[in-house]
């Protein structure tokens, strides 16, 4: 772990309980640390071993408002601050293939070759479309049939309470055993309804997100079809100008002759 790490790991502990101006006060005051540390020759494990867990500081921060705890560190702490460095580098490497994707997928305009490039880009963003049209279209029609199926169950429960209601009297074992599975199918509905609610979210997050960047990646592709075309008109101007130029020279020549 190194001190960005630690920094971020630390911020993230301090989401919940803490203001960002506070958040950013803290990390300020370790920021101190790790400068006041290399100045006397440490390394970053080394403040960091020195200043303890990140967990174990955000304990203590947070104590000291609520007046509840000790900011000690565990090995529950270690283990928390491990997963949260998984999760950091994780994100990082997403941010960066992203970051590189889109770099490759975005012409640059200031490049002699931004015209063929865009032309290039434009194939392959059509093609990337056009590949994700399918599994998309099957992901929706998944998604409409899990949706039917469970909106089937739910009636199919809901009408049959009457008849297990009128079965059901003068039994109470039965009507026990009725109410447990009847708790449990509820139970299981919620829960693969709030699944399937999380799945339709994040399709939508999804599609918004590819959105974003294919609106994002047309807008250099338009800067670029806008750069080519200014780049003619110069070109343009700079040819009917020199026309003009050797017009004269040659109007000049003949009346001195």
């Amino acid at each position: 772990m190194n001190k960005i790490e630690f920094l971020e790991i630390l911020k993230d502990y301090l989401k919940k309980d803490f203001s960002e101006n506070e958040i950013n006060d803290i990390l300020r005051d370790y920021e101190e640390y790790f400068v006041d540390g290399l100045i006397e020759g440490k390394s970053d494990m080394e403040i960091i071993e020195a200043l303890g867990s990140p967990k174990a500081i955000a304990n203590e921060l947070i104590s000291q408002i609520k007046k509840d705890g000790k900011g000690e560190s565990s090995s529950n702490d270690r283990l928390n601050d491990k997963l949260n460095l998984l999760k950091l580098r994780i994100r990082e490497k997403y941010n960066q293939t992203k970051d590189y994707i889109s770099e490759k997928l975005t012409p640059n305009i200031n490049n002699e070759n931004h015209e063929k490039n865009r032309k290039w880009i434009q194939v392959i963003l059509t093609i990337l479309s056009i590949i994700l049209i399918i599994p998309s279209i099957a992901i929706l029609i998944t998604l409409a049939g899990i949706g039917i199926t469970l909106s089937g169950f739910l009636i199919a429960y809901i009408a049959t309470i009457p008849l297990a209601v009128n079965f059901l009297k003068g039994t109470t074992e039965t009507i026990l055993l009725y109410t447990f599975m009847s708790m449990a199918f509820i139970g299981g509905q919620i829960l693969a309804w709030q699944i399937y609610i999380f799945l339709i979210s994040l399709c939508i997050k999804i599609i918004k997100n590819y959105r974003h960047w294919i609106k994002t990646r047309n807008i250099y592709i338009n800067a670029s079809k806008k750069k080519e075309e200014y780049d003619k008109k110069e070109l343009e101007e700079d040819y009917y100008e020199n026309l003009d130029t050797d017009n004269v020279k040659e109007e000049g020549d003949e009346r001195y002759e």
